[in-house]
């Protein structure tokens, strides 16, 4: 019998797992605190807050030591959700032991099936909301991506009969693209695993090699990857725009919008920065011959702090930028984040599907950007608020 989590309930005031009884005695951890010793391989929690991960660490001992380790971070039922960002306070629990990298995450309603992918390379389509992966290697890292999609009409956000109505509108109207695609909500989970080896360590080796981490970045940019775009808008004068002309890039020069957040645990009071700036809107005739140029206010770029508790903060952040030049939909788009000085964060949000976006954080004083997520435009005309959104979420367990 292997040393593996058996089961994970959740309930809204209770947090309870049982693990394989192999034989021993058995401690459990959470977030450092030791809460549990004894034989009876089972654990009940009902002191958390809604919607935060927790970090539990179970060892089995014999004759004193500590001989095999299973980590779990998991996060309590909350029955009220943000309808507004469904994957917020969905329950998301990963398994990592010697054997297993385990993933479950509370069901989306009205999807079928999930797609899975590891490092970018896709592996499963489950039916379930769960995987389990045991081609591991427990000195490697590993980052899975679960990626689901849903008809707009089954979406819990309000107002979404007469949305899900204009986007099928949208899609038989617009010949790029179809009524599928404009009417069709996508979701993508991402989590980070840091190395098995060191997650599974006991909890006294861990504590001592564990750093506060001072320093968090955060960037995300829209831009327009080609060098000319055409106006979606017939009846406008302006006919083209000019693009960025540029890939992903966490530091490429051209953009639409671009925000950066910095967080600094090491300075006195724990000051956020918080940057905006928005790039030239330059138009074109049909002849693609210059026409005006002007820059949107960043006005509509707006972030507000939240803190939780010592050592962890976040923010949320709106963002709905025009086009300056011409009647057009905006760029639309939210994140809410927490960031925390033991290392672990937490982000969700959601934009239109348009232009391209790109996400990147940067933890502690390094100068390299850890790509969070990065998707391609499906063209200008998927900013309208018909169409459905791409809701996101990204963690980390390290």
């Amino acid at each position: 019998m292997l040393f593996e989590i058996k089961s994970v309930r959740h309930k809204h005031d209770l947090i309870s797992f049982t693990w394989n009884d192999v034989g021993g005695f058995y401690n459990v951890y959470k977030d450092g605190e030791h809460l549990y010793e004894g034989s009876v391989p089972e654990f009940q929690d009902g002191d958390f807050k809604h919607g935060k991960f927790y970090h539990y660490i179970i060892e089995r001992v014999k004759n004193n030591q500590v001989v095999d380790v299973i980590a779990m971070q998991t996060s309590a039922f909350a029955e009220q959700k943000n309808v507004e960002n469904p994957l917020q306070l969905l329950v998301m629990t990963t398994i990592v032991a010697k054997t297993q990298i385990a993933l479950s995450w509370e069901g989306i309603k009205d999807v079928a099936a999930y797609e899975i992918y590891r490092n970018g390379a896709f592996i499963a389509t489950t039916e379930t909301n769960r995987f389990i992966d045991r081609d591991i290697d427990v000195t490697q890292s590993y980052v899975y991506m679960i990626r689901a999609r849903r008809p707009l009409q089954k979406s819990e956000e309000r107002l979404t009969s007469m949305k899900s109505a204009v986007s099928n509108l949208f899609g038989m109207l617009n010949p790029a693209t179809t009524r599928t695609e404009a009417a069709i909500e996508t979701f993508t989970t991402i989590k980070f695993i840091g190395k098995p080896s060191e997650l599974l360590k006991p909890i006294n080796e861990r504590e001592q090699q564990i750093t506060n981490v001072d320093r968090w970045k955060f960037r995300y940019t829209t831009f327009l990857e080609d060098k000319w775009v055409r106006n979606p808008n017939p009846l406008s004068p302006n006919h083209f725009f000019e693009g960025d002309g540029r890939g992903f890039d966490p530091n490429g020069d051209g953009f639409r919008t671009r925000v950066d957040i910095e967080l600094a645990y090491d300075e006195k009071g724990e000051p956020m920065t918080f940057t905006k700036e928005v790039g030239p809107t330059v138009a074109y005739d049909h002849l693609k011959r210059f026409r005006e140029t002007a820059r949107a206010s960043a006005d509509g770029i707006t972030m507000k702090r939240t803190d939780h508790q010592k050592g962890e903060s976040g923010f949320l952040l709106v963002h709905t930028i025009g086009n300056p030049l011409t009647t057009a939909p905006k760029i639309d788009y939210e994140v809410n984040a927490v960031f925390r000085r033991t290392g672990t964060f937490d982000m969700s949000g959601y934009f239109d599907p348009a232009p391209h976006h790109e996400i990147y954080l940067m933890k502690g004083r390094g100068e390299a950007w850890q790509p969070i997520l990065q998707v391609e435009s499906r063209g200008l005309a998927f900013m309208s608020g018909a169409i459905a959104y791409h809701y996101w979420r990204c963690s980390n367990f390290e």
